[in-house]
């Protein structure tokens, strides 16, 4: 009798491990199926809004309008042009640009389309759409200043918006760099003009369409620094793209079919004339 019950408990035993077995054959299968569908799109459709992150002091990308209190700017209306065309909400929210990588990823915001240049990094980071317009990193320096080529700012202090792809483009010019005596990073452009014109620095590494926009309010009191054949001296050119979470394929591709669209039918250009006096737009039409 106690053999034959033997018999039967080490029966039951194995197949007790013969279903563990086969539970763990099964997440182990589960585990290496493919990635759940991206749902990004869906979401953003689903709660009839899309979240834009920006910082709300890069004229004339985005920024706060004294008169009004209004966030407008070329971006504003392309991504307001956008979610019309895709039947949704355009929500602003305003954020620290230092942690903007965070709050997307956090999912406070569905992108970030303010200035947003397209970098090595960047498309390692984020999921980024096509290019939309072309941008200069230039150095704006007071107008009765006597500076002329990167050469001869050896010596001086240069602001730059933290973590900004200005921050990015000097970095990445060392040996120029290397000639500076400081290079001292600030919260937004708006600061560096004021710093600059109080002479607590001598330049400010910055986007081209912001330095325009600083130069059409005040021609008098800034220009670009030139070399000494007459151009523009520049760190880098880039382009402006919207950023996405890594892994929102499906969002991006939905933006850029907007995108696409608007070039083709003229209103990508009717908003660029509105900010710059004439098409700067990239997007193929």
């Amino acid at each position: 009798m106690k053999k034959i019950l033997s018999l039967l408990l080490a029966a039951g035993i194995a197949l007790s491990c013969a279903a563990c077995g086969g539970a763990a054959a099964s997440s182990a299968g589960s585990t290496g199926s493919a990635p759940a569908a991206d749902e990004s799109w869906t979401k953003v459709e689903k709660a009839g809004k899309l979240v834009l992150g920006l910082d709300d002091a890069f004229p004339p990308m985005g920024y706060v309008d004294t008169k009004t209190g209004e966030l407008v700017g070329f971006d504003i209306d392309l991504a307001k042009e956008a979610c019309k065309r895709l039947n949704i909400e355009l929500k602003t929210q305003p954020i620290d640009w230092n942690s903007k990588t965070a709050e997307l990823n956090n999912g406070n915001i569905d992108c970030l389309w303010n200035g947003f240049s397209k970098t090595d990094e960047r498309e390692k980071e984020f999921s980024l759409s096509i290019p939309y317009m072309k941008n200069e990193q230039i150095i704006l320096v007071k107008t009765d200043s006597t500076y002329q080529g990167l050469e001869s700012l050896a010596g001086k202090t240069i602001g730059v918006q933290s973590d900004s792809s200005a921050e990015v483009a000097l970095n990445e010019n060392a040996d120029f760099k290397k000639t500076l005596k400081s290079v001292v990073q600030i919260d937004d452009y708006s600061k560096a003009v004021l710093e600059l014109q109080n002479g607590t620095i001598d330049a400010i590494s910055i986007d081209e369409v912001v330095a325009r926009y600083y130069l059409t309010n005040n021609p008098n009191a800034y220009k670009v620094l030139q070399d000494k054949d007459g151009k523009d001296a520049s760190l880098a050119t880039e382009d402006y793209v919207i950023g996405f979470r890594k892994t929102d394929s499906a969002l991006t591709e939905k933006l850029n079919g907007v995108l696409k669209e608007m070039a083709a039918d003229g209103a990508m250009e009717t908003i660029s004339k509105k900010w710059f006096g004439e098409d700067v737009t990239t997007v193929e039409k």
